[in-house]
């Protein structure tokens, strides 16, 4: 059996690595070095940890960690966390036990490093795995769905222009953020260099834009066969009475789609009814999300776990695959 060794990537591999990705998962224009280097060396959280394992001089399996962060407002203490994201065996050297031999060296590798936790959204063919290794389910990421049936009678045209307005605004303005979780202790430290690597120079997603009253939303279309769905990923307050306008700011978008979609806990109420808006507000159960433990001690990790408590607070774009 030919041997298989495992060493940290370095930014060299990463024309290889990406052919293994098209080779493995398939070829998509979202596969490219630029884009590779642009997730995960670009990240203002840090570089990610790579990991690749080889056969002689070839790369035969990678499994990337995206750093992340936390930060506690109680404590203003930061939480080290990484996303399992980017993974791929060669079909060549399948049945190897190459995807496990890497997922124990990264683990090792971010133990060491002292990283709180890891966390990220398996599908439901892909969770299996993952439970396997010791991930938990924390969650079916519960969303809020705003329905509005006439939204046909809006225009969306004002929308392009609010979106290049908001990016000006961005653009000039002293920024200041805060989580629109009023009871959520730990959150994601959000900031303008950040706004830039994940948003605004992000190359798989055209996101678009919306700030008023001191209320700034990040949003995307996403489109089926039968709607266009308006998902809000990002939800920040801009100054000390902007929690009183959010409804105001999300009724833009609910009057011109007829679904508008985020993360459950940003409107609590059954209707949305606002500026001439009538919208039901439904509750969903959105992707996996999985979480194992590396340092943390066991009671904080136990609030992560507990859906019922406000203590974690994560908009969309925090799980969003990118």
């Amino acid at each position: 059996m030919d041997e298989i060794s495992i060493r940290e990537a370095t930014k060299t591999d990463s024309p290889e690595i990406v052919e293994l990705l098209k080779i493995a998962l398939g070829e998509g224009t979202e596969k490219s070095v630029e884009n590779w280097h642009w997730k995960h060396y670009d990240n203002p959280f840090g570089k990610s940890k790579i990991y690749v394992a080889t056969i002689g001089s070839e790369i035969v399996g990678v499994r990337a960690f995206m750093q992340w962060r936390w930060k506690e407002a109680s404590t203003e203490k930061e939480l080290k966390a990484v996303r399992a994201v980017d993974t791929a065996v060669s079909p060549n050297h399948r049945r190897k036990g190459i995807f496990l031999t890497l997922t124990n060296y990264a683990l090792e590798k971010v133990r060491k490093e002292n990283f709180d936790f890891i966390f990220n959204t398996p599908n439901d063919k892909s969770i299996g795995g993952y439970l396997k290794l010791g991930w938990v389910l924390n969650r079916k990421i519960p969303v809020n769905l705003l329905v509005n049936p006439l939204f046909w009678l809006s225009s969306k045209k004002r929308l392009e222009q609010l979106s290049k307005d908001s990016l000006e605004f961005i653009e000039h303005g002293t920024l200041q953020f805060a989580t629109p979780f009023a009871e959520a202790d730990l959150s994601c430290p959000f900031s303008k260099e950040y706004l830039q690597w994940r948003y605004l120079n992000n190359p798989l997603v055209p996101y678009k834009y919306l700030y008023s009253s001191g209320v700034f939303l990040v949003y995307r279309l996403k489109k089926t066969k039968k709607i266009t769905e308006c998902r809000i990923v990002e939800v920040q307050l801009m100054d000390a009475n902007a929690h009183q306008h959010v409804k105001k700011v999300i009724a833009i978008l609910a009057k011109r789609y007829l679904v508008v979609s985020m993360v459950k806990g940003i409107l609590k109420s059954k209707l949305l009814l606002k500026n001439g808006v009538l919208a039901v507000n439904l509750e969903r159960e959105g992707p996996n999300m999985v979480t194992k433990n590396v340092t943390l001690p066991e009671k904080k990790y136990q609030m992560l776990l507990d859906t019922h408590s406000p203590y974690w607070g994560f908009n969309l774009g925090d799980m969003e695959l990118f």
